[in-house]
């Protein structure tokens, strides 16, 4: 259910409350209770008697529980969960009376706290945490930016210890740059292969938390279906001391 559609039938539900309807309840048998139109709880098991209770113009349904005699004694109605059970049927749980009173206070001391906490009105704390998530969003950017330039940084220090590859011509460099991000890394590879040449495979490796390590291969054109000895000599010089 969508906010809306919560919002409409707890104003229904609200509405119906606040009519002060009385209760009816009978007794019959379970066969002439559905063919009277009584709403039955999916899933329930009934005996072949049973109780029915019924609010004029807006539900008869099965129950074996007490009700109040009028709707106006059940109070406020404000539904806190709703959840699926099965294709088009929806599960709703509420409170009603003190308990949704006492719901809603905790709910509006919370606004209230979120809004001391950011030093705007309530009626403005949707408008406040949009900025803030704007705002996380454009700093997040920017770190993983200045972490690109940082990386490109460390890499140009490991130019020169790249090594001829055996066919003579090619540089291949194979190297750790500790605490940097795949996006990181790569831009850090693609640096390196820039510098090297047209002729040059680079791999870069980062151990991140734990056991984890991340790996990036760049190649360039001219030496993309060469082969350079036995494949994973590589990884192995990368993970040497992280497997």
């Amino acid at each position: 259910m969508t906010s809306d559609e919560i919002s409409r039938v707890e104003s229904l539900v609200n509405g119906w409350v606040a009519s002060a309807s009385p209760t009816l309840t009978t007794v019959m048998g379970l066969d002439e209770a559905r063919a009277a139109g009584a709403t039955a709880m999916f899933g329930e098991k009934y005996d072949d008697v049973v109780r029915v209770v019924e609010v004029p113009g807006v539900s008869m349904e099965l129950c074996g529980g007490t009700h109040v005699s009028n709707t106006s004694e059940i109070g406020a109605f404000k539904i806190v969960s709703e959840s699926g059970v099965a294709s088009g049927v929806r599960r709703i749980e509420a409170v009603c009376g003190q308990a949704a009173v006492e719901y809603m206070q905790g709910l509006d001391a919370v606004v209230k706290q979120l809004a001391a906490n950011l030093r705007v009105k309530p009626e403005d704390l949707p408008s406040r945490v949009s900025a803030l998530q704007d705002e996380l969003k454009s700093t997040g950017k920017l770190l993983a930016e200045v972490k690109a330039q940082v990386a490109v940084a460390k890499a140009a220090a490991l130019a020169s210890q790249a090594v001829t590859a055996p066919d003579g011509v090619s540089r291949v460099l194979v190297s750790e740059l500790s605490g940097l991000d795949p996006k990181a890394l790569q831009e850090a590879a693609l640096s390196l292969l820039d510098q090297l040449g047209d002729r040059a495979v680079v791999l870069l490796a980062s151990k991140g938390d734990g056991d984890k390590v991340s790996f990036v291969a760049a190649v360039s054109q001219q030496v993309r279906n060469h082969k350079f000895g036995r494949q994973g000599t590589c990884v192995d010089r990368c993970c040497n001391g992280h497997q």
